[in-house]
């Protein structure tokens, strides 16, 4: 929320320097009462009436005169015989004297008046809805932040700036519906137009769904905010419902799998965890590079914990050492049984040592074989595979024909997500 508040701080500015006049354009502006009677001049002059005013507040603006500058102005306020025309130039000096002052509150009112004059060029109007649009939602009008926001990108604006001012203003109302539809056909147009939706945007979505106890939308932003905005904080908190669920070792080992994965492993006891049920999912050499990782980032953090973990990591490795020269045999024998799961065995032991190729290729032919005991975590692990060697299409394709155990099928989208982020 902070970062908008930034963003219109500097929207503010915009207004201020945005309102202030050159010389030329006051000469424009004022061109005193001798032009005035001029009947060949097409372009609007002030009157004779406010001339000298509005000339003396001029000089009093370019000195940065500002409580002058007023006292001027609201004697041509109070005249009379002021034209429509004295009152535009009028309400243009106002804006960038309430604006200097930092008096936003009174510089609405003028920037209300010359948006709606008939003197206001097209392509200036469209420039002076959007500073309204902020300037609103400076003193917090949020109402009125959404209609001037709103005509804005009406009016052809597609900057952030103003798209963020009417999220935001939505969500202070707060209107957390209104916002999570304006974001939702903003991203969506923008997404459609190949574009990427800004984190700040996405997060006004995601915070409107938890303001609304709305567990799909949160969790629906969250997955576009890992797409386009892949940070371990999202990822953490996309995965943290997941680790909250009752789950077999299967399928908490694939939860340990993506969560490495993305970065979003801290602790000590998760790798731990991972790597013995690593061990127990016969993959020993992912066990000795989990515990390896590990260490390696010091993540284990006293004495007691590096020991039982070393204990841990020394019975990986006995493991592995006795497992990794029988693969290519066990593979060959795989090759002949009438069953798939030999070969997705197999599978799964190249796959511990990184071997991503040799891994694909026995998963896959073990799947097309009949693979039967659990052939949803088989066919995610060789999505995984399939990522990890470089064939990301074919690991897209894989992650959505993950079918059977709802928790894995959850799982593939969220790895198909992560392939099409890293993309």
């Amino acid at each position: 929320m902070n970062k908008l508040a930034k963003v219109a701080v500097a929207g503010a500015v915009a207004v201020v320097l945005g309102g202030t006049l050159s010389g030329s354009m006051f000469l424009r502006f004022v061109g005193v009462a001798a032009a005035a009677d001029d009947k060949s001049e097409a372009k609007p002059q002030v009157s004779a009436a406010s001339g000298k005013d509005l000339q003396e507040a001029q000089k009093d603006m370019q000195a940065q005169k500002w409580d002058e500058t007023l006292a001027v102005l609201d004697k041509v306020k109070a005249n009379p015989k002021k034209t429509d025309y004295d009152e535009y130039v009028m309400n243009e000096f106002y804006l960038t004297a309430y604006a200097n002052k930092k008096q936003l509150k009174d510089a609405v009112g003028p920037l209300e008046a010359i948006i709606g004059s008939k003197y206001m060029p097209a392509d200036e109007q469209k420039k002076r809805i959007g500073q309204a649009a902020v300037l609103f939602y400076q003193i917090q009008n949020y109402d009125k932040a959404v209609e001037y926001g709103n005509r804005a990108i009406q009016g052809g604006d597609t900057s952030e700036q103003t798209q963020l001012v009417v999220a935001q203003s939505l969500y202070l109302k707060p209107d957390y519906k209104g916002t999570d539809q304006f974001v939702t056909d903003l991203v969506n147009s923008q997404i459609k137009a190949g574009q990427a939706p800004a984190d700040d945007m996405l997060q006004l979505g995601l915070s409107s769904a938890v303001k609304m106890n709305d567990a799909a939308g949160e969790q629906r932003w969250l997955e576009v905010l890992v797409a386009y905005h892949p940070k371990p904080e999202y990822w953490d908190n996309l995965l943290d419902t997941m680790y909250r669920t009752k789950l077999t070792d299967r399928q908490l080992l694939q939860v340990y799998r993506l969560s490495a994965d993305v970065g979003t492993m801290k602790k000590g006891s998760d790798y731990s965890e991972m790597a013995q049920l690593a061990l127990d999912a016969g993959s020993p050499g992912e066990a000795v590079t989990i515990l390896n990782k590990g260490f390696s980032d010091n993540i284990f953090a006293d004495a007691a914990e590096k020991g039982r973990n070393q204990h841990l990591l020394d019975s990986a490795k006995k493991q592995s050492a006795i497992d990794q020269p029988t693969l290519a045999k066990t593979e060959a024998d795989a090759q002949n049984s009438p069953g798939g799961d030999k070969l997705v065995g197999a599978g799964i032991g190249y796959f511990g040592y990184g071997e991503y190729d040799k891994a694909s290729k026995d998963l896959a032919a073990g799947l097309a074989k009949g693979a039967t005991k659990d052939p949803a975590n088989a066919t995610l692990l060789l999505g995984i595979s399939q990522l990890r060697s470089g064939d990301k299409a074919g690991a897209e394709k894989t992650f959505e024909s993950v079918k059977g155990d709802p928790i894995l099928e959850h799982l593939a989208h969220l790895w198909d997500v992560h392939a099409k982020a890293a993309a």
